[in-house]
């Protein structure tokens, strides 16, 4: 509607413009003047339609473009995959463009093993794989985060690491599951468990190896809810003024004093809580 109004103006303007120029030209040169006017019409004409275009083309660009942006979050926020941390800007859009209706543009080949598609995982895996994820999101939005409290590089280089190596073994493992489905489902001779029993072996000891990676860091994000917790308690603490003046009224120098020496057990703890967070984070990398 916007570009259709300019338009219009435009071509008012351009049509006042020779009418003057027409008026001009005839007061100063006389009638020669409209045979310069003559020839101004289709200069005029040329210069609108040139004009046109390119506010055309720039209104089609930008429209283009603001629909794709509105196409890419519907995807992020639709689509559930897995991208590799290491992926450039550019390379991550062309993820997410794979999966824009409008487009259906294939990534390159070297991107293909670059993300994972969480709905292709097998259940157990999926349910896996959200474990680590409810974990890792209860770290980014603890207190002790916002504080920068904790080891910046634990949470915000090796956390999503982390997921990501998850994923891409969940993926092998779902794939190798599936083979392993495939190789079963005729005749099962002796021959063929010999050598499918040390591939199921395999994958048993993967899956096992996946699991203690997900409860390490589940056991890191319990560690950093108590660091929470022991921040909650001393924002309490500063509280505690107002049950002085309270106990003070009352006359209750035993509570009183056991205020005081909740204030000083509790700096400690908090000390304590923190410091164990921050190395629980440390043994990830480990």
């Amino acid at each position: 509607m916007a570009g259709r109004r300019g338009y219009a103006w435009s071509s008012l303007a351009i049509c006042v413009a020779i009418v003057l120029a027409a008026l001009l030209l005839h007061g100063v040169f006389g009638d020669i003047g409209l045979l310069y006017t003559v020839l101004l019409i289709p200069i005029g004409l040329a210069v609108f339609i040139v004009a046109h275009d390119v506010l055309h083309r720039r209104n089609v660009a930008a429209d283009e473009r603001r629909q794709l942006a509105r196409e890419r979050d519907h995807v992020r926020r639709t689509v559930d995959f897995i991208a590799d941390p290491d992926l450039t800007e550019q390379e991550r859009l062309a993820v997410v463009d794979a999966f824009v209706p409008r487009s259906r543009r294939e990534p390159a080949d070297s991107l293909h093993d670059r993300y994972v598609l969480v709905p292709e995982l097998a259940a157990p895996a999926r349910a896996l794989l959200e474990r680590a994820r409810r974990a890792v999101m209860s770290v980014y939005t603890s207190q002790a985060m916002r504080l920068r409290l904790l080891d910046g590089l634990a949470n915000e280089v090796l956390l999503p690491r982390q997921i990501w190596e998850i994923a891409v073994l969940l993926r092998t493992q779902t794939r190798l599951w599936q083979e392993q489905e495939r190789a079963m489902s005729g005749v099962v001779t002796p021959e063929l468990r010999a050598v499918l029993a040390p591939q199921q072996e395999a994958l048993h000891r993967s899956a096992a190896a996946v699991e203690a990676r997900v409860t390490r860091l589940e056991r890191y994000a319990h560690r950093v809810a108590e660091a929470d917790a022991a921040l909650r308690a001393r924002d309490a603490l500063a509280r505690n003024d107002a049950y002085r003046a309270l106990l003070a009224h009352t006359d209750d120098t035993d509570g009183l004093a056991a205020l005081e020496a909740q204030g000083e057990a509790l700096e400690e703890t908090l000390a304590r809580t923190v410091r164990q967070a921050v190395e629980a984070g440390h043994t990830l990398t480990t």
